[in-house]
């Protein structure tokens, strides 16, 4: 992910790079259905386009109960369907997000209906259903029970979001890379014990807290595991380099610094190893970290260098552990970026633009792109 400015005349040719996405379902934010044990429906409106989301018993033997009956997920019962339709928006692709519970149990692939094709994600519990644009959507799930958690319609074919990819996004002033760990691992890389052949590593978790996450509970067992994943970064241009990254445990709540979860960070042949001082409180109940802790770090000495940051997660399988982390940013002060240039752009009025390159004068309820002085970024409201 690398910073970049966008020039005046991208302002104006956006449309053509842009697609429309609309979360047509979100069981943190559930609509209304309808039905019984034979199928359920609702009708949704996103940014101003209807679609109407179906699920039918069909092959089940068991009796659908409602999409929105539990706060974790939407049951799709082997042999059911789910259906999108919507006569508004020609669908060119669905990302359908799963529950991990259970190291990844109810993820998986349905049967399409014609025109649509699919890839799975394992490791992102994702299920990316491509076509070449069409008003309807059916999948069934033949194979075992899926469990969804989100669906993203979009009317333009992109990267499965689980991969990372696309457009790359405008960073804030002193950010060289920032990740909030709540979609995707934007191309970190993961080392995992050979081992370990069915241990996915790190990966993002699709509950709540999205975050990503290490475990080695799977299978109904703890396991000895050992796994890492790392991000190369080139500081050469920065000075006053800096890490912030929050942090959050399950079944083991470590006060201060342990082996188990440990940070990293490799320049030429050395690796030094550093330590958090901030951890959540130790929960009086339940199995997780009730809250995050913001833990920074004084990266200066690395100041011009190529270096690797990595997250290292270590066990013996003697008990269950999981690490969270979310919130990753590495600031910098860069090269040529002087107090002159930062105080003229703030002092020049911000202009705003939609995705279609058309002047806003009040926008509102959406993503926008401003310019402001010699600086153009994206901004929601």
């Amino acid at each position: 992910m690398k910073k970049f400015l966008l020039s005046t005349l991208a302002v104006a040719c956006a449309a053509t790079m842009s697609a429309a996405s609309y979360t047509v379902f979100d069981i943190s934010n559930p609509s209304n259905w309808t039905g019984g044990a034979n199928g359920y429906e609702t009708s949704v409106t996103v940014n101003g386009k209807s679609f109407t989301l179906k699920t039918m018993k069909d092959a089940s033997t068991t009796d659908l109960i409602s999409p929105v009956a539990n706060t974790y997920a939407w049951r799709v019962y082997k042999g059911s369907k789910l259906s999108i339709e919507s006569s508004a928006v020609s669908m060119k692709q669905i990302v359908i997000t799963y529950d991990t519970f259970n190291d990844g149990q109810y993820v998986g692939e349905g049967v399409l209906s014609s025109g649509w094709s699919g890839t799975v994600n394992t490791d992102e519990a994702s299920y990316t259903c491509v076509s070449s644009g069409l008003n309807s959507f059916e999948m069934q799930a033949q194979a075992k029970q899926l469990r969804i958690t989100t669906i993203v319609v979009s009317d333009e074919e992109g990267e499965d979001p689980g991969q990372g990819g696309g457009e790359d996004p405008v960073l804030p002033d002193g950010v060289i890379y920032e990740n909030a760990f709540d979609s995707n691992l934007d191309g970190w890389v993961k080392i995992n014990d050979e081992s370990l052949s069915d241990f996915s590593g790190w990966k993002i978790n699709q509950n709540n807290p999205k975050c990503a996450i290490c475990n080695s509970f799977y299978g109904g067992e703890n396991h000895a595991a050992n796994a890492k994943m790392e991000y190369t970064f080139d500081l050469k241009d920065y000075t006053d380099c800096k890490l912030s990254v929050e942090q959050a445990f399950g079944y083991d709540f470590p006060t201060s610094q342990v082996d188990n979860y440990r940070l990293y960070v490799k320049s030429g042949n050395a690796t030094d190893y550093l330590t958090f001082a901030v951890f959540p409180e130790v929960p009086e109940s339940g199995n997780w970290s009730k809250s995050f802790a913001l833990n920074e770090f004084d990266l200066s000495e690395y100041d011009g260098s190529t270096i690797t940051i990595g997250f290292e997660y270590a066990t013996d399988g003697s008990k269950s552990r999981a690490w969270e982390l979310k919130n990753f940013k590495l600031e910098g002060t860069k090269a040529g970026v002087g107090v002159a240039e930062v105080a003229t752009d703030s002092n020049v009025e911000a202009v705003y633009y939609n995705l279609q390159g058309v002047r806003v004068e009040n926008p509102a309820n959406g993503l926008y792109i401003v310019v402001k002085g010699s600086k153009v970024s994206k901004v929601i409201f």
